[in-house]
Order: C-alpha cells, then sequence, then structure tokens
C-alpha cells in the first residue's frame, strides 16, 4: 500500500521574520512569515527547520539589545510555533549569547528540538538526539539532527560551559543505527554542508566544518536535508540519500514528498520562493515590534567627517576600504594591539556621512566579539599569505580567486589589515607571494605582535588555522557593532584614517 509523506523545510533564517532585508523600507519576496504562509500541513506532513534563527538580523540585534519583555516572549518562537514546527535543530549561530538565551528560546518552542552531537549537561534547553514521529498514515518517520562541531572552535567558551558538542558524524552514524529499527523513513537535518562536490567528488573544503557529503557516502538516511552554507542545492540524490540545501535569510524553502511503498520509499524535492503574501496572523501581532526596530534602525548614532563611497570588492581588496579602515580604527583603539585585521560581508558598502543604526547593521552584521592573539612575522606571512590567494591574474588582468567565489562566496574571508604594511608580487606562485612585512615603516626582525581580530577569525576559521596555535593574549566580550556605536558616540565627526594595507609589487599588470 502506498502511503505518501510532506515535508516543509526552512533553515538559516537569521531573525529575518518580516519580507524585508533591513537595508532600506521596502518590502521583497523574503521573510519567514512569508514562507508559513505557503504551508499546507495536515496529519501526514511535518515542519522541520535546520538553525540560525536568533542571531543575524537587525531584528535579531533589536530583541537581543532591548532584552527585557520583548524578549521574553520570543518572538521567532512564536512565528515557528504559527506554523506548527514540528521539529528544530539549533545552528553554530543559536549560540552565540550563551546557554540560557538558547535554553529560553528553546523552551518556548512547541516543536521538538534535535541535535544528537549536543550534550545538555544542565538540562534545560530540552534537545533530543533525535525523535520518532508517527504519521496518520502509519508511518514512523525517525529524525535526528546535529550541527557542525566547529561549534566548538568558534564559540566563546564560556557559552559551552552548560552544552557539550561531540563528534558530528558520530552522533549520525549512532542515531542512524537506533533509528533504522524503529523506523520506516530515515531522516538526518544537519546545520552543516557539503565538504565536496556532489557531482565530481572534488574536495571543496577541508577540515570536519562541513561532512555532509561524507554523511551521504557513509550513512544510509533516506533524506538529509543541509544547512549553513547557505547555498541554493537543488534536491538530488546521491549514494542512495536525497539531499538539498537552502540559501539564507528565508529568502526559500523546500517541499520534501516521500512516496513509500513496499519497505522502499522514493523521495522528490522542489526548492520554493518565499513569496509576496503572509497571512494576517501572527503578522499583525508582530507589526508593532516591526515598527520598532525601523524606528531603532533610523536613529542617527553619530557623524563621520567624510561619507565613506561604495566600491567593488576586487576594488576594495586592492586599494583599501574605508570602511574597513573605519572598523581596524575601532579595533585598535579599544583593544590597544599593534595591527588589526578585518573581514567585511559579501556585499559592496558605503557609510554616509551621518551615520543611523541601520547604516552600522547593514556594513557589519555579524555578532563578532573580539580577541587579541601574540603573533611572529612567519605567523603573519602565513595569514597573509591567504589573504594573497584572493587574487588571480586572468588574460592579464587582476581578478578574484575561484577559491573565494566557490562553492560558497566568501569576500568575508579576505582581511584588511591596519598598523602593517605588506608588499605582494602575483608572479610568484601561490605560498611566496608576500615578499615584505612592515610595522611602522620597518622589519619586524623577531619582534612579537598584538594582533586584534574577530572571535571568528581567532578560531582560524576560513583559511587561518595557523592562527590556533598562537597565544591568546585577551578576549573582549562586547561586540563589534556596540563598539562601533560607542566609538561614534564619543568621536562626532570621527576622520577615518587609513594605515596600512596591500601593495601590489612587481605585478606587471
Amino acid at each position: 500500500m502506498k502511503k505518501q509523506v510532506k515535508i516543509y523545510y526552512t533553515s538559516d533564517v537569521h531573525g529575518y521574520l518580516f519580507p524585508t532585508s533591513y537595508g532600506d523600507k521596502k518590502e521583497r519576496p523574503m521573510g519567514l512569515l512569508n514562507c508559513i504562509s505557503n504551508f499546507e500541513k495536515d496529519g501526514n506532513t511535518l515542519i522541520f527547520d535546520g538553525g540560525d534563527t536568533i542571531s543575524g538580523s537587525p531584528m535579531a540585534s533589536f530583541l537581543t539589545e532591548q532584552a527585557g519583555d520583548l524578549l521574553q516572549s520570543e518572538p521567532m518562537a512564536m512565528v515557528y510555533n504559527a506554523a506548527g514546527y514540528d521539529a528544530v535543530v539549533p545552528g553554530n549561530h543559536d549560540f552565540n549569547f550563551g546557554y540560557d538565551r538558547l535554553a529560553h528560546y528553546m523552551g518556548k518552542l512547541n516543536g521538538v528540538c534535535i541535535c544528537a552531537n549536543a550534550k545538555d549537561l544542565k538540562g534545560e534547553t530540552g534537545v533530543v538526539s533525535s525523535h520518532i514521529f508517527t504519521l496518520e498514515n502509519g508511518l514512523r518517520l525517525g529524525v535526528s539532527g546535529i550541527v557542525t562541531d566547529y561549534v566548538n572552535i568558534w564559540e566563546n567558551p564560556s557559552h559551552l560551559e552548560q552544552i557539550q558538542i561531540t563528534d558530528a558524524f558520530e552522533a549520525a552514524k549512532e542515531e542512524l543505527l537506533r533509528l533504522k529499527k524503529e523506523s520506516d523513513i530515515t531522516v538526518c537535518i544537519y546545520h552543516g554542508g557539503y565538504e565536496s562536490d556532489l557531482e565530481t567528488g572534488a574536495v571543496l573544503t577541508t577540515g570536519s566544518e562541513n561532512i555532509g557529503y561524507r554523511i551521504l557516502k557513509e550513512l544510509d538516511y533516506d533524506v538529509l536535508l543541509t544547512a549553513h552554507q547557505h547555498m541554493t542545492v537543488m534536491g538530488r540524490d546521491c549514494f542512495g540519500t536525497h539531499t538539498l540545501q537552502l540559501t539564507a535569510n528565508a529568502i526559500q524553502y523546500a517541499c520534501i514528498e516521500i512516496l513509500y511503498e513496499e519497505d522502499a520509499c522514493t523521495v522528490t524535492s522542489t526548492i520554493l520562493p518565499a513569496g509576496s503574501c503572509h497571512k494576517r496572523d501572527p503578522y499583525e501581532s508582530l507589526l508593532p515590534l516591526e515598527e520598532q526596530v525601523q524606528k531603532w534602525l533610523d536613529l542617527e548614532i553619530g557623524s563621520l567627517k567624510e561619507a565613506i563611497p561604495e566600491r567593488e570588492k576586487l576594488e576594495m581588496a586592492l586599494r583599501g576600504s574605508g570602511v574597513a579602515d573605519f572598523f581596524n580604527q575601532i579595533q585598535l583603539a579599544y583593544t590597544g594591539a599593534d595591527i588589526s585585521c578585518i573581514g567585511l560581508g559579501n556585499n559592496p558598502i558605503a557609510l554616509p556621512a551621518r551615520v543611523t543604526m541601520r547604516d552600522l547593521v547593514r556594513v557589519y552584521p555579524f555578532s563578532n566579539t573580539l580577541v587579541v592573539l601574540e603573533v611572529t612575522e612567519d605567523i603573519l606571512k602565513m595569514a597573509l599569505e591567504r589573504c594573497a590567494q584572493y587574487f588571480t591574474v586572468m588574460n592579464g588582468e587582476i581578478a578574484i580567486s575561484e577559491i573565494f567565489l566557490k562553492p560558497k562566496v566568501e569576500h568575508y574571508n579576505y582581511d584588511y589589515f591596519a598598523g602593517i604594511e605588506y608588499e605582494v608580487d602575483l608572479k610568484k606562485p601561490e605560498g611566496e607571494r608576500v615578499v615584505k612585512i612592515l610595522f611602522k615603516g620597518k622589519p619586524i626582525q623577531g619582534r612579537k605582535l598584538k594582533l586584534c581580530m574577530s572571535d571568528y577569525r581567532a578560531s582560524g576559521t576560513g583559511g587561518y588555522e595557523v592562527y590556533r596555535q598562537c597565544p591568546v593574549l585577551k578576549r573582549f566580550s562586547i561586540e563589534v557593532p556596540q563598539l562601533a556605536l560607542e566609538y561614534l558616540k564619543n568621536h562626532p565627526g570621527a576622520e577615518v584614517v587609513p594605515n596600512g594595507g596591500l601593495v601590489l609589487y612587481n605585478s606587471g599588470l
């Protein structure tokens, strides 16, 4: 007898509930409220989310900053409950605000929170390793969840004192063995992506941040729903498992349909746009909150001596970025470090002379804090060689290397430095391109320097593994956007001064 199951899936919503990008006030075909208006649920339908929910948008920042009653009501959870979500998996960014915040959010959800490699030592998050859903037609759907175990590398250690993140692959493997005995269909929701090309098997990234390909190849789940990389990967069968991935910020959702017959299942899926429609509720009940967010974003928080114009990514990397100079200036002033580095978002950015909160969250959409490392010239050279990989030469012209464009666009992994000047020769092979590093106009000559960067970069993420061997001199708990806010308040008409950076040498281009 044929039986059917339907699954709606979202991931990497990042707090984008409303149909707006917050760069302006225009409505756009996006947002979780628009996505869920398309869901049609019955007794044989389940709704899942793959994590990264409570961090990433201006609304999420507003809720965290305002806290109080607004945060206590957990608007994100309200929307998930209204849609009837059955299960969610935490993403790496859901740990950014510590255990209590995560536990409070999960406690407000009606659906089950699944994460097999998150061991709750305190027992207040309600996280389970897996769950078996018995549908109206009698089918048993066994669902496990895992989060990238790079949470251990990225996250502030104090945020993980009450929760232990274990090996993601081993957790997925262990849960599959159990679920197969008790389920008709098995599903793994993985907040992580693919480390290899799904068609060719070519290795794209190393390390254990993303292990989706390994799960597909070595484990035999019926469905693997991935996240984290923010790529649109249309549904396909790989090694007998159906898999897909969505882009970020609730721009799209997936509909997975499973036909079960004689102990076998056939899986098809479609990735669909969020659309431009939303139901009256909970849209209207949350509209006052959205209006508060928009007013907060329009608050003028400070001023610059002159506006910083928008530049294309390649031009910024080659000739410097005023926005990067601004944040490096803040980081050096706050930490007292010798040098500083910063990565910027994927989109071209600018800052007007009169800066609003909207401008600030647009140019720095991350909830990073700062870390100061002790570095040597050798460490700096290896890090700068990674930066130099950003460039390639095509038909005699400098271009951005595919290393930073595929499988995922990662302009944010190119770092802009302040406090040093370094020369790069693009005629030389990768790994030998950095030909000179100067600190205060002179060679470093064995000195140990204090380098300030985000906690994200200090974890070694993005190809900067060399930083993991560096002594940590100091950690700061205040997030970078808050530091920028304070800096602008204390420095009206702030002048942004370029301070070192890249110099192309002997490029012949």
